[in-house]
């Protein structure tokens, strides 16, 4: 929207009083061609005549600029000459400085006021009719030796003259100034709200402005997104409608109202009936005498879906870390079991072996070594299986190992020095 400038609100106002001095004009021309026609005016046809065509002739161009639209002739020097000749030929046959229509003069400065607004223009205004007023009635009394031309009162009427159109030019520049401050407050207030409405619409968040009824009164784009209304559709709707009441609602309402400030988490519910989480922050102010409150939305429905997720994820990863470690555990006591079972009878069977390759349970021939020594690499070899077997993280191997009645490792190794000493 445009905003209205000084020059404006002053072509406004020309053209008004344009309009009230047309239709002057016609109802001073047709009561005086009445009160001629009916014999009460007594004038010559030649003053009504000149008076007719000054007034016509006016009338014809105002009527012209109208229908043109170049109303910028209204604020140019043509118009205020074609008024003062107008005025002064009216005052001229109308008896001069004796004339009725003398007051013509006071309206064309209160006129000129309206149309340029600087004291010193209007004092310039006002000194030229008083010029042609007292040059006016200096020819009637020059024509008509008649004519007494009193002086005195002359200054007198002229010297008030000036007064008035000194203090006419004091009102109409103090209200000039008074327009321009409001003019300027009223473009400042709107370059300000251009601006704030351009600052709202670039915010990545909703964000929206109601009153203590909780009607939304201003909305940027993004919360008119959010909400699935168009703007003209989403100002005048309560806020409360798009707020899920869980019980605790008119607390908050309430702290907001005593505080003038909330934040916190709410569930806001969409034309679209979805819901999301949003982290509500909430300020109040004045304008105008009133009290407003802006509040901005911030979405966090993904952080709270995500913030769940991984809750969900960290009890499953509990879950099966207790369910490995029972199997662990599970497997360790089934090693621990089986190498005790199986370690027994075969230390058994490897001192038995040992006692024969000692030969002290008798003599051994050459073939019944190599298989019984065949046997206790065999043996052995089961024994080191075993050890591999049991060497897993957290467990005590040596612990298991010492179950056992005899450590083969100390076996084979005596073995080796009886083989040497042989």
């Amino acid at each position: 929207m445009r905003t209205q400038t000084p020059e404006d609100s002053r072509l406004s106002l020309v053209l008004a009083v344009e309009r009230l001095a047309l239709a002057g004009r016609y109802a001073l021309y047709v009561l005086a061609a009445t009160l001629f026609l009916a014999g009460e005016l007594e004038s010559s046809p030649l003053r009504i005549t000149a008076i007719t065509s000054a007034i016509l002739t006016h009338n014809l161009l105002v009527h012209w600029v109208f229908a043109s639209r170049r109303y910028e002739w209204f604020l140019g020097w043509t118009n205020f000459i074609v008024h003062f000749i107008e005025i002064s030929v009216v005052v001229a046959f109308t008896g001069a400085a004796n004339s009725e229509v003398f007051a013509l003069y006071y309206l064309f400065v209160i006129g000129f006021a309206a149309y340029c607004a600087e004291l010193r223009k209007t004092l310039a205004a006002a000194a030229l009719c008083c010029l042609s007023f007292a040059l006016i009635a200096a020819i009637e009394h020059r024509w008509h030796a008649s004519y007494v031309l009193d002086v005195g009162e002359l200054a007198v009427r002229l010297g008030f003259f000036l007064v008035g159109a000194w203090l006419v030019g004091m009102l109409t520049e103090r209200l000039r100034r008074t327009e321009e401050s409001s003019l300027f407050r009223a473009q400042a207030l709107a370059a300000s709200e251009a601006t704030l409405r351009t600052i709202l619409d670039s915010a990545a968040d909703p964000i929206v402005v109601f009153d203590w009824s909780e009607l939304i009164v201003e909305a940027n784009d993004r919360a008119c997104e959010f909400f699935g209304f168009a703007r003209k559709d989403l100002l005048g709707l309560r806020l409360r409608r798009f707020l899920f009441d869980d019980g605790t609602l008119p607390h908050k309402a309430a702290m907001v109202m005593s505080r003038g400030e909330y934040r916190g988490e709410v569930i806001v519910v969409t034309k679209e009936g979805e819901e999301h989480t949003v982290d509500f922050v909430l300020r109040a102010f004045i304008r105008d005498g009133k009290n407003y409150y802006v509040a901005l939305l911030h979405d966090i429905t993904d952080q709270k879906n995500l913030r769940e997720a991984t809750r969900l994820a960290n009890l499953d990863l509990e879950r099966l870390n207790r369910e490995l470690r029972q199997v662990d555990e599970l497997k360790s006591r089934f090693l621990v079991t089986i190498s005790q079972r199986i370690r027994s009878p075969l230390s058994a069977a490897l001192g038995y072996l040992e006692l024969l390759l000692n030969e002290e349970l008798g003599g051994v021939a050459h073939d019944q070594r190599r298989a019984v020594q065949t046997c206790r690499r065999a043996v052995l070899r089961i024994f080191r299986f075993l050890d591999e077997a049991l060497t897993l993280p957290g467990m005590d191997t040596q612990a298991e190992m010492s179950v056992s009645p005899q450590n083969p490792v100390e076996v084979e190794t005596r073995h080796e020095k009886n083989k040497v000493a042989e």
